[in-house]
């Protein structure tokens, strides 16, 4: 089936199937895109789930697949819609970006019809994913480099919207709560937001392998938040929350080394520092000290370099603000 012919609502009741829907024509076949549809018998919300946006992220894929599992559509009212490779070009190359274009996934939304492979993606999924729910959450997982603590992002927003998304957020029951008042274009929270659909997204301690532990929070915290939209019946099961957290949620963003070499950190994700901390430095081969990196601001760290070697410039730790409560 064509992306562009699918639509959630003509899904019968009481029906779950997995589909391929395809994209784009390729030298070798089409480039298809799983997608694990479930219609309860009674009517309700649609929830949207994302797995696999970037390629070497692996607990979102896992616990989208363990979700559509588990549904029962009898006990069902609404509608779950998973993909769980997003974007599988960069699955196959086991990368973060699609080797047929170079394209992130997660900076191209709302894409383009008519664009390249990964703009492709994007504007099917928005058109026909992210468009078609009540609720969108990306699940990701941090990257081969970087450490970041078992979270959930949301909309923090004084609106109906942002005010779903909280809600939602602490269904979800994660250690760290991570509210963001805007974030960067392109990102599937991004076409959601636009849209007006309050979202999620998730992050946990990634590094190339399927870590089961945090994807079973993934499937627990989908499973409580479908519970608290009534897609599903039953008691939410909670998680505890240690930290509530506001920033721009722009990983990209944050303290820069000056000076290439071997990255010694001094602080872990989740500390607390002061502006003006020493948070690590960078030596040299033999040792030398090459770089002194300082808090530029009082907070928490949410994100930091798990990998030794830097180059000059590179963002090697994230600092963010503690939410008042």
């Amino acid at each position: 089936m064509r992306f562009d012919e699918f639509d959630a609502p003509d899904l019968p009741p009481g029906s779950k199937q997995a589909v391929y829907l395809d994209v784009v024509a390729m030298a070798d076949g089409p480039l298809r895109v799983p997608v694990l549809a479930a219609r309860g018998v009674e009517p309700g919300p649609t929830i949207a789930v994302l797995g696999g946006v970037h390629g070497d992220e692996y607990e979102g894929p896992h616990a989208v697949r363990q979700i559509f599992e588990s549904l029962n559509t009898d006990e069902m009212s609404g509608v779950f819609l998973g993909v769980p490779h997003s974007n599988p070009p960069a699955f196959v190359a086991g990368s973060r970006t699609s080797p047929i274009d170079g394209g992130n996934l997660a900076r191209v939304f709302p894409g383009d019809p008519e664009g390249t492979v990964t703009e492709r993606i994007a504007h099917f999924l928005g058109d026909r994913i992210i468009a078609a729910s009540d609720l969108l959450i990306d699940l990701h997982s941090s990257g081969q480099r970087t450490d970041i603590p078992p979270m959930i992002g949301y909309h923090f927003e004084d609106s109906d919207a942002g005010r779903a998304s909280k809600a939602a957020a602490e269904a979800f029951g994660m250690p760290v709560m991570w509210g963001h008042p805007g974030v960067s274009a392109g990102r599937s929270i991004t076409e959601a937001a636009d849209r007006g659909i309050p979202w999620l997204y998730t992050e946990s301690l990634g590094g190339g392998v399927l870590h089961l532990e945090h994807a079973a929070l993934y499937v627990r915290g989908v499973t409580n938040v479908m519970k608290h939209l009534g897609i599903l019946h039953g008691a939410i099961e909670p998680g505890e929350t240690t930290h509530h957290l506001v920033g721009d949620g722009d990983l990209g963003k944050g303290v820069q080394t000056r000076a290439g070499g071997y990255l010694v950190p001094l602080v872990g994700v989740l500390d607390k520092v002061r502006r003006g901390d020493v948070l690590g430095r960078v030596l040299g081969l033999a040792g030398e000290v090459l770089d002194e990196l300082t808090a530029p601001i009082d907070g928490v760290v949410i994100s930091m370099r798990s990998a030794p070697p830097v180059s000059p410039g590179e963002v090697v730790l994230t600092i963010t603000q503690e939410a008042q409560e």
